[in-house]
């Protein structure tokens, strides 16, 4: 059972609630009840006693409205440049910048115990991690963090991009979905729920405006693994299913890959097209990436050439 957020208001924030709430009332025949509301992603209750309760996914948006000490404890973590040592999510993702293989993202709930553990490993960069250092990370952080990683094959991407939506927009989906997936997980109002950030906040939650659950009060940050170790784990967990994905693509296809969007990962590309035909570039690449006019040309001369 999810645990609600609690604490004690006066008759004066209990008018606003019901003023700003109006629309969002529920009726209620309990006489311990003061009000009742259903917000997106939130249910509100005030007791007799005029203690507030917020529940769901959204609980700790609607409830920093009404308690100041809530709201001032987020905003200082906001705007700190110390290592957060509260329980809290972080999400990241692998693969965007990519144009051989999947996209990966991965959400994940540190607790007190998981905080130390990530903290012990002493991860200064995570560019500097060798593949067999992440690979042995993500196992032993698996082992004590709630996560869930979503991964998105090309097929799949690509048809997304086909029907109009972009891929900062995908992202946007993935991240949310991922961080909604932990928070059933957890069972619990988190307070901080952080993403590397990618786009701004108003751009983000423009591209959730069609989502049925949409986690308000994502903290958005740049570098965001330097801060919050939590975004550090999902990362490395991100780049461990990346890594496995890539091996068994490169089994599949019997043939050497290439990280990244340079020249080598086009070289690959041709190999693959000229091997298994020209469908297999939906299924390898991201074809939205401006590596595949280069591909094109490169095919073109090909078979031109035979």
């Amino acid at each position: 059972m999810v645990e609600p957020i609690k604490f004690l208001i006066n008759e004066n924030i209990l008018n606003k609630m019901k003023k700003f709430y109006d629309s969002q009332m529920v009726p209620f025949e309990s006489e311990n009840l003061l009000l009742k509301a259903h917000a997106i992603g939130c249910d509100i209750e005030v007791t007799s006693n005029y203690e507030a309760s917020f529940l769901g996914q959204n609980a700790v948006h609607e409830a920093k409205h009404w308690s100041r000490s809530l709201a001032k404890k987020i905003e200082q973590e906001k705007n700190s440049d110390h290592l957060c040592m509260h329980p809290h999510i972080g999400a990241a993702e692998t693969g965007s910048a990519d144009f051989l293989g999947p996209l990966c993202v991965v959400a994940c709930y540190a607790d007190d115990e998981a905080l130390e553990i990530i903290k012990n490993l002493h991860i200064d960069n995570i560019d500097d991690l060798s593949n067999q250092e992440i690979i042995n990370y993500a196992k032993l952080l698996k082992g004590h963090l709630i996560s869930s990683l979503l991964v998105l094959d090309n097929s799949h991407y690509n048809k997304m991009i086909d029907s109009g939506i972009n891929q900062a927009n995908i992202r946007a989906r993935l991240f949310n979905q991922a961080v909604v997936n932990v928070l059933q997980k957890v069972k619990k109002s988190v307070e901080f729920k952080v993403i590397d950030q990618f786009v701004s906040p108003k751009t983000y939650y423009n591209y959730l405006k069609s989502e049925v659950i949409v986690v308000k009060d994502m903290i958005f940050e740049t570098n965001a693994d330097e801060q919050y170790l939590a975004v550090l784990a999902a990362e490395i967990i991100s780049r461990y299913a990346y890594l496995q994905y890539f091996a068994s693509m490169t089994k599949s296809l019997k043939m050497n890959l290439a990280r990244g969007a340079g020249t080598n990962a086009e070289i690959v590309a041709v190999k693959l097209a000229h091997k298994y035909g020209d469908k297999i570039l939906t299924k390898v690449c991201k074809l939205n990436f401006t590596n595949m006019k280069r591909v094109k040309g490169a095919l073109k001369k090909l078979k031109e050439g035979l």
